[in-house]
């Protein structure tokens, strides 16, 4: 189409064009010219199909030239690709004058010469014939679109649908959506912040019931302690004082023995603690002098490079040739004056020839080449001097130094792996001696207690045998005092009984604290309840917010169907029975669009009982009657791209009747592959 020139003229125009001309081409054409091809959105469809679609095949870049007829008189609009992009550089100018027509920009270019948006051009003043082979459904939802409120694109269905589901995310019928998940979050934080602040209560009193414990079991402690006092105090016989301290000895040692493990295994677990504590300083010894490992192999690295540069630079400086220039220039000089002698047969002593016989002239230039011969012998020798000495092999000492320090580092591994293994060991012998341990320090713990316990009981059997030897020297054993002893029990009993409470009070406290850790802080669970009731009110105002567009949205478009779709429907009822030469005289909107049949029945037929033909009249009779109704009197052009495709001669007679009718009022610009009878 590249310097192609095309004619409408006024009133109906009529194009005959051939399948492949570019008639859909053409079309996107003129609705560039007055709208711009809109590239900022890269988001629609549109944009990106007009820049693909369209792209000239010669390669050059999008251009177009448009004149039209506007306020009497003629207007040339030109769009070309520049900096901003296809079809972004816009000119407008009167094309008698060449003057500018200031009123029109490439923004509202569109808008200004047809009084409507690009959106309201190409729903109702662009007919396409390819809309007519829409799917039944989607057919059926666009004429009732069409005959409700003139709009083709379905924009309040779709608009009340994206609005519907805004809706049910946030909020559905069944409990589901983000505020009944948001609420029943704010339900469980409130049940768990009423829970901790239950457990915060109860532990408080459980502190409270511990420190009245501890202070009985205090008491207790104390009055056996006097107890006891008073009865080593009374005891005067000091046989009866040694049976007592042999009972008490006794009795200590069976219940460390009943509270201590296998002694084997305590030993046993004592040497693999004792290797572990080894192992550990070992490991520390270790790690600790790698630093300085590292510090002294750097030196030594450094000191070796260092000796290697300075020996480079020795050898470099040794090394250099070393020119007397002072003799090179006698050298030179004696070199030019025999080729002067000898050519130029110059004497330089007159005077003197043949004095005492010792110069002669013929002679000279051999003794001046001569003379030059030496001066330059003596002006390179020695200028070659002797390297100096290799330099020792750093590289051997380098390799020797990494084999040292990776013989540390395996050292230090190797301590590290140990120290693992003996950790290990510890744990196990640790198990061995206590269920509860779960680490090393648990571990070494238990062991280090189990070895106190044996050194208490060896401690304890000591001083019983010397308790023993003192009651075999010493007289025979006297009769205790009963009640003395039954008291001493008694309080020995209550200490051990306040003890037991005091333990299962605080293993209470325990399992209370437990829970509310469990739980969280208080801070925490108040923190997000607090964000989850501003959440809840967001998402409120969200949903009232939907709800109020879908309001607006469903009343705006029933009073926009309330005023544009009796005039739709008259309309396109008069253009149907005129396309179907009164077969049809009756279009009826309802939950099926349905049109009237001319018979003597008159039977109601729905969109999907009519047949191809009367589908596409029903189609192209609504498209017409939006133009006619959204327009009016406004003087944009209605341009019809094959909107015979399925029709019969018969019916495209019709509808191009009904169209040369309809360009008696405003422009009509018919784009078709095949003339009319």
């Amino acid at each position: 189409m590249n310097g192609r020139k095309i004619e409408f003229a006024d009133g109906f125009s009529h194009l005959v064009l051939p399948n492949g001309w570019g008639k859909s081409t053409l079309c996107a054409f003129l609705r560039v010219m007055l709208y711009g091809l809109n590239t900022a959105r890269r988001d629609t469809q549109q944009a990106l199909s007009d820049k693909t679609r369209y792209v000239p095949q010669d390669g050059h870049a999008m251009s177009g030239r448009l004149e039209i007829e506007w306020n009497g008189r003629a207007v040339t609009i030109v769009r070309q690709t520049g900096k901003g992009g296809p079809m972004q550089d816009f000119d407008a100018f009167y094309t008698d004058t060449g003057e500018k027509c200031r009123l029109l920009t490439a923004k509202n270019c569109g808008q200004v010469l047809l009084g409507m948006g690009e959106d309201a051009f190409l729903s109702s003043m662009m007919v396409d014939g390819e809309d007519m082979n829409r799917p039944s459904e989607e057919l059926q939802e666009l004429l009732s679109s069409m005959a409700q409120t003139g709009d083709a694109t379905g924009s309040a269905a779709k608009a009340l649908a994206r609005l519907d589901r805004w809706r049910l995310d946030i909020r559905s019928g069944r409990g589901h959506g983000e505020l009944p998940e948001a609420q029943s979050e704010q339900t469980k934080l409130e049940e768990q912040l009423e829970q901790l602040e239950s457990l915060s209560h109860d532990i408080a009193k459980q502190k409270e019931k511990c420190r009245s414990l501890e202070r009985e079991a205090q008491k207790a402690q104390d009055a056996y302690e006097r107890s006891y006092q008073a009865f080593t105090e009374q005891q005067a016989d000091e046989e009866s004082r040694r049976r007592v301290l042999r009972e008490e000895r006794e009795q200590r040692i069976r219940e460390i023995k009943n509270r201590v493990p296998d002694e084997d295994l305590v030993r046993e677990a004592a040497e693999v603690l004792y290797g572990y504590e080894g192992a550990v300083r070992l490991e520390r010894e270790k790690r600790e002098n790698m630093p300085a490992v590292e510090t002294r192999r750097r030196e030594a690295i450094e000191r070796m490079e260092k000796a290697q540069h300075d020996r480079e630079i020795e050898v470099d400086r040794t090394t250099r040739p070393k020119i007397r220039w002072v003799a090179g220039v006698f050298a030179f000089i004696f070199g030019v004056l025999a080729a002067a002698t000898g050519i130029m047969q110059v004497e330089w002593f007159p005077e003197m020839e043949n004095v005492a016989g010792m110069l002669n002239t013929s002679a000279l230039p051999m003794v001046l080449s001569a003379l030059a011969i030496v001066c330059l012998l003596l002006t390179f020798l020695g200028s070659v001097q002797k390297p100096p000495a290799p330099l020792p092999d750093m590289d051997e000492e380098k390799k020797q130094l990494e084999i040292e320090y990776q013989r540390i580092l395996d050292e230090q591994r190797m301590a590290a792996s140990v120290l693992l293994e003996e950790r290990d060991r510890v744990i196990e012998a640790g198990k061995k001696l206590s269920s509860r341990v779960t680490n090393v320090e648990e571990a070494a713990e238990v062991i280090r207690s189990a070895m106190a316990d044996l050194q208490l009981i060896r401690r304890e059997q000591s001083a019983l045998g010397d308790v023993i030897l003192e009651i075999q020297r010493g007289p025979e054993d006297d009769e205790e005092a009963d009640a003395v002893r039954q008291q001493l029990d008694a309080l020995g009993a209550r200490q051990s009984e306040a003890r037991r409470v005091l333990d299962a009070a605080r293993e209470q406290l325990s399992r209370l604290q437990g829970q509310a850790d469990m739980i969280g802080t208080m801070e925490e669970i108040r923190a997000k309840l607090s964000a989850c009731k501003e959440r809840i009110v967001q998402l409120q105002k969200q949903y009232q917010a939907v709800e109020h567009a879908r309001q607006i949205v469903s009343s705006e478009n029933a009073a926009l169907q309330a005023r544009v779709s009796p005039q739709i429907t008259s309309l396109a009822q008069s253009y149907l029975a005129y396309l179907t030469a009164d077969n049809y005289q009756e279009i009826r909107l309802d939950d099926q669009f349905r049109a009237r049949t001319a018979g003597a029945d008159g039977q109601l037929l729905n969109e999907r009982q009519l047949s191809s033909g009367a589908r596409d009249q029903l189609y192209l009779a609504l498209r017409l009657a939006v133009c006619e109704t959204l327009a009016g009197a406004k003087e944009a052009p209605l341009i019809l791209d094959d909107p015979f495709l399925t029709s019969d001669d018969a019916r495209t007679e019709r509808g191009i009747a009904l169209l040369k009718e309809l360009g008696r009022k405003r422009q009509v610009i018919l784009l078709s592959c095949r003339k009319s009878a």
